[in-house]
């Protein structure tokens, strides 16, 4: 079946493609690898490799005449794609379901849409609206897999209504026109010779006259095929999927035979390969708290001995520093205490000598503040005392301040606003949705927001207050200079609230919004969560874009993302669901698989062994056997399951994991699913190599992908069985324009397991199994 690549480059970054496949050296074909060898495997980052013809020095970096210059540069987007087609390569020529693929072009742009008023073909077709006085106006769509240089027909059928539209031409942008459409109030086919000039061209169509706003043609049936006739219209579109989206390498320049022939042959990685590159996260919930951009933030993580703590914001804030409040006595003890149970840092204990001396911290910010927002995790069984406040340090300004208190008779969270040295509220107990104590010695987030017209508002254990605390346009927000932990000295001098207890994660943003502080909270409340529920997380803390195949309920520990790599901290969601992660092949997005996206899959495709292009080989050694399987998990207990009967026959392989479990069950389940699979494995068919292109199933071939599933029939004697069904674990293929070869890394599929509610697979002992 004809095929072509299309190769295209993000040269600026910003998503716009540069079309580069005239330059692709067919010779080298372009190969793509993917996924993994086998089931037990790790899915490595997508590859691939291509070479360009670089003789002009447009893919040389640093070249100031290169024609690309100056955006050869390493980690620049790259994707492949693949046109297919039979005769027409038009990949959207009837209108039946959409205008896809149709763009208007012009000084004023004419309208396009999708008519069913008339038809060529089928049901629909495109309604081209024009405009007046536009300069170049056009209805018009790229079609891919020319060769330069061989000569190709375009034809279309126009429906030009009577009455003054003008007559319209079929033509290829840059190349020329054909003669104007001659027949009104009917449809009438209109065609283009072209010789390609590139290996894609824009096939358009445009009015032969100058139009005026709100005179039309309707066009149908339109085709581009190879020769210089025109013959009988196919409805068969061309279709084009994408192979690979990912970053170039490098650029490197190398000739072939010496000077004479200069190549490029470079490596690209998809997404996978960055994820790997990037720093180690931090916690959970030093990536939630840092997602909401703060101006400062002082996790207090530092360790004993310390006497101060530093701004990790990366906004270049000083640092809070231990200050004496009144007389001498008491203590900020860092490393004392911890801080959320899912942050993995120590955190300081504030012990004061009494209610009013006793010590504290305080930081100085860059400049006065507005509106703002300050908040921190707080653990306490000693009401009546001030947690937080942001203040003026400068004397003469009366002592401005908003401090966040617990109040003496309920523990509930207030604030209290002093201007002038005057308090000008009273305290205000928050009562609303979230009446929470906060005395009782667990660990609770706690945000205030200060407007400049007032307005106060708070934030508790990720729920927003149901209303204001407004003081009116007297609170002086703009005098805002300093932050302070543990309390201070009332400007008022009715004395001292030194707070008792654990602080940590003290944070400030000057901002009249409320941030939403639900994620930080469930990020350090210890509650588990869903595996999908945390792979959403992490690609939106690492701002990529990631989709879900399958659901899954299986919970994963809170603490699992600190201190890993991107790449690995997503590796571990797939590792507690027994799925899998991998790059996306069509974006730069990540996939996650559950494991039910695998169980009890049909066939994507059948094949016989005739469509096997390279030898086809059985394998029964002993490598996917495992027997005796230890499971580990931080936290928990060792979960050992062995099988008496593969022991006996084989002797003992031993395996396992440690993953981030969420409870030992867990874990024990993930140890006895790797046995039952793993005691006595059947053969099994490991590499499958097909001449893609040459297939009748070469669409739904394409198609294939990771966990997908593959029935090989009709395999030859003396197979162990007739027929098998494999599932895809990965592939590596080779793009040229004369063949098209993929090899599939296979492994024996997951049929017949069981699922709840799911008719003829919820019978328990009868045809189905027990899995994950």
């Amino acid at each position: 079946m004809p095929h072509a690549p299309i190769v295209e480059v993000d040269w600026p970054n910003t998503g716009v493609w540069t079309d580069v496949t005239r330059y692709v050296r067919d010779e080298s074909g372009i190969q793509i690898r993917r996924g993994r060898g086998d089931e037990q495997g790790e899915i490595q980052p997508g590859t691939l490799s291509l070479t360009f013809h670089n003789s002009d020095g447009r893919f040389t970096p640093a070249l100031a005449l290169g024609a690309y210059y100056p955006n050869v540069r390493k980690g620049r987007p790259i994707r492949v794609r693949l046109v297919r087609w039979t005769t027409n390569m038009v990949t959207n020529s009837s209108f039946e379901t959409d205008t896809a693929g149709w763009s208007s072009a012009g000084t004023v742009a004419p309208a396009l849409a999708r008519s069913t008023t008339r038809a060529q073909s089928g049901t629909a077709s495109l309604l081209v609206t024009w405009g007046t006085g536009s300069t170049g106006p056009a209805a018009q769509i790229t079609v891919y897999g020319l060769e330069i240089g061989e000569i190709y027909t375009a034809s279309a059928y126009v429906y030009v209504p009577s009455g003054g539209s003008p007559a319209v031409r079929l033509g290829v942008s840059g190349i020329g026109t054909g003669t104007a459409s001659a027949v009104t109030n009917a449809f009438t086919r209109i065609s283009c010779t072209f010789t390609a000039t590139n290996t894609f061209q824009v096939l358009q169509i445009t009015p032969a006259t100058s139009p005026t706003s709100g005179q039309q043609v309707w066009a149908d049936a339109v085709q581009v095929e190879r020769g210089s006739a025109v013959t009988a219209y196919s409805s068969a579109d061309a279709t084009i999927s994408t192979r690979f989206v990912g970053r170039v390498n490098e650029w490197p320049v190398n000739w072939l035979n010496g000077p004479g022939m200069a190549l490029s042959s470079i490596t690209a990685t998809d997404i996978m390969k960055r994820l790997g590159g990037l720093a180690d996260m931090r916690s959970l919930l030093e990536e939630e708290m840092l997602a909401l951009a703060p101006d400062a933030y002082y996790t207090l993580g530092e360790p004993s001995g310390s006497t101060s703590a530093g701004d990790t914001s990366g906004k270049g804030q000083s640092s809070m520093r231990t200050f004496q409040i009144a007389g001498a006595g008491g203590s900020v003890d860092f490393g004392g205490a911890d801080g959320p149970g899912t942050d993995d840092l120590p955190a300081p204990q504030f012990s004061p000598f009494s209610s009013t001396q006793g010590k504290g911290l305080r930081g100085d910010l860059d400049g006065p503040v507005t509106s703002c927002v300050f908040a921190c995790w707080l653990s306490t069984t000693i009401r009546g005392r001030d947690v937080m406040q942001i203040c003026n340090r400068v004397a003469g300004l009366g002592g401005a301040a908003a401090i966040m208190n617990i109040h003496p008779t309920d523990g509930r969270l207030r604030v209290n606003v002093f201007n002038g040295d005057t308090a000008m509220g009273s305290g205000t107990t928050f009562g609303g949705i979230r009446p929470v104590t906060l005395d009782d010695g667990k660990d609770h987030l706690v945000c205030i927001q200060v407007k400049s017209d007032g307005g106060v508002f708070i934030s508790v254990d990720g729920i927003d207050g149901a209303s204001g605390l407004s003081y009116g346009s007297i609170v002086r927000t703009d005098v805002y200079d300093r932050l302070v932990a543990g309390g201070f000295k009332d400007p008022d001098g009715s004395g001292s609230n030194l707070f008792d207890g654990v602080i940590s994660h003290v944070w400030f943003k000057r901002t009249a919004t409320m941030p939403d502080w639900s994620n930080a909270w469930s990020a350090g409340s210890g509650l588990t969560e869903s595996t999908a529920a945390r792979f959403a997380r992490l690609c939106r803390l690492l701002n990529i874009t990631g989709t879900t195949l399958g659901s899954s309920s299986r919970q994963i520990d809170p603490q699992a993302a600190g201190g890993r790599a991107p790449i690995e901290a997503l590796r571990d969601v797939a590792g507690v669901e027994a799925g899998l992660v991998y790059g996306s092949r069509s974006a730069e997005a990540v996939v996650f698989e559950t494991r039910a996206w695998r169980y009890n899959k049909a066939p994507s495709v059948t094949l016989t062994s005739a469509d096997v292009w390279d030898d086809l080989a059985w394998s029964d050694d002993d490598q996917p056997l495992l027997n005796d399987c230890t499971n580990r998990r931080d936290g928990g207990a060792d979960q050992r399951v062995t099988n008496a009967a593969s022991i006996a026959e084989y002797g003992t392989y031993d395996g396992g994991s440690s993953q981030p479990w969420a409870s030992d069950d867990d874990a024990l389940a993930d140890a006895q699913w790797r046995v039952y699979r793993g005691a006595d494995p059947p053969p099994r068919i490991t590499r499958v190599t097909l001449a893609a292109s040459t297939l009748a199933s070469y669409a739904t071939v394409l198609g294939l992908d990771l966990s997908d599933v593959v029935r090989l029939t009709s395999l030859p004697s003396p197979s162990p069985v007739s027929t098998m069904d494999l599932h895809v674990e990965g592939y590596d293929e080779t793009i040229s324009l004369v063949l098209h070869t993929i090899t599939l890394n296979t492994s024996p599929s997951t049929p017949a397991v069981w699922q709840l509610g799911t008719a003829g697979r919820s019978e328990l002992g009868t045809a189905t199994r027990v899995a994950l």
